[in-house]
């Protein structure tokens, strides 16, 4: 039984030119090697045993003999008629197999079948929409405080690397954002924030659910949806999430109404221009306050500007109290 095992084994590994059958051929062609090169008494060659490797991988990579070469007409004939032969068959065998694997993980990384367990600090971009989803990525990398390192785009569709160029983005195949290897595939428990803006709503919205309750709590979440009703339940099963909402119907009438208004929010948009907009909560330690008390703080200690003040409170006495954003 044990003599059949081995058998099946080596067939197995030799059928396949696998890691351990290669080891396996190497050493038995070393050791033959050594013991007729030394029953030959090619002392020079077998002497010492860094003499019999060097010489041996001289042979085999068809480099040329070198200071070492057989001197007895017994140790040519056999380095002529097996040595050789076998040697420069066994290095390109080794080289095949070091390609194959080089070329195998270039492969992974085209067609998005690597693994990015080992990231950290990431952001995750889910879907992709061509040129809006390039251009997007290009916005983020071009601000030089980022928060994160590198950007995984996650793409359920059958296509490659959109973004090969890119020594920033990585590019990874999913499929079901349901699956908990998948979510090691893509580091989902290690990363900085999320975007999600997949090719349809449906898929957004899918992917959103998919992935709640699995990302970590310190992750900041933005999800992209053009239908308000998808908004509307995902704002109500996941209130962590930032929901952007399509406004071109907004800006639209506003800029009609109040011309130039466009121009100053894709100012504050666009992370390339410097100037920015967020919102902030009120601290819980803070006394109520006057909002011009705040604007005029804010624009003197941190050169910033306060646009309004949202209360939670279903009145409003025109202050600002802990809780509310700004």
């Amino acid at each position: 039984m044990l003599f059949t095992w081995m058998v099946k084994t080596c067939q197995r590994h030799l059928s396949r030119l696998t890691w351990p059958a290669l080891l396996g051929l190497f050493i038995g062609q070393y050791l033959l090697c050594y013991l007729v090169l030394r029953l030959l008494r090619e002392s020079a060659l077998v002497s010492q045993l860094s003499d019999f490797i060097y010489y041996c991988s001289v042979v085999g990579s068809t480099l040329g003999f070198g200071d070492l070469s057989p001197q007895t007409a017994p140790g040519r004939l056999f380095t002529a008629l097996w040595q050789i032969p076998v040697s420069v068959g066994l290095f390109g065998a080794l080289m095949g197999k070091v390609i194959a694997q080089v070329q195998g993980m270039l492969a992974k990384g085209i067609t998005g079948m690597g693994d990015y367990r080992h990231l950290h600090h990431h952001m995750l971009v889910i879907g992709w929409r061509g040129h809006q989803t390039e251009k997007m990525i290009s916005l983020l990398l071009y601000d030089k405080r980022r928060a994160f390192e590198r950007v995984l785009l996650c793409e359920l569709e059958d296509i490659q690397h959109p973004l090969p160029g890119n020594n920033w983005v990585d590019f990874i195949r999913i499929s079901n954002f349901n699956d908990p290897q998948e979510h090691q595939r893509m580091g989902l428990e290690q990363c900085q924030s999320v975007i999600i803006f997949a090719r349809t709503d449906e898929q957004t919205f899918t992917a959103a659910l998919s992935l709640a309750d699995y990302v970590p709590a310190q992750c900041h979440i933005v999800v992209y949806l053009e239908d308000e009703r998808y908004a509307g339940l995902l704002e109500t099963h996941c209130p962590r999430m930032e929901i952007v909402r399509n406004l071109s119907a907004e800006q639209l009438s506003r800029s009609i109404q109040d011309p130039g208004s466009s121009q100053s929010v894709a100012s504050i948009m666009n992370p390339m221009l410097g100037d920015t907009g967020f919102a902030l909560p009120v601290p819980a330690s803070v006394a109520p306050m006057r909002y011009g008390a705040l604007m005029r703080y804010m624009k003197l200690h941190h050169d910033a500007t306060v646009l309004g003040d949202q209360s939670l409170q279903e009145w409003s006495w025109y202050g600002i109290e802990s809780g509310d954003f700004n």
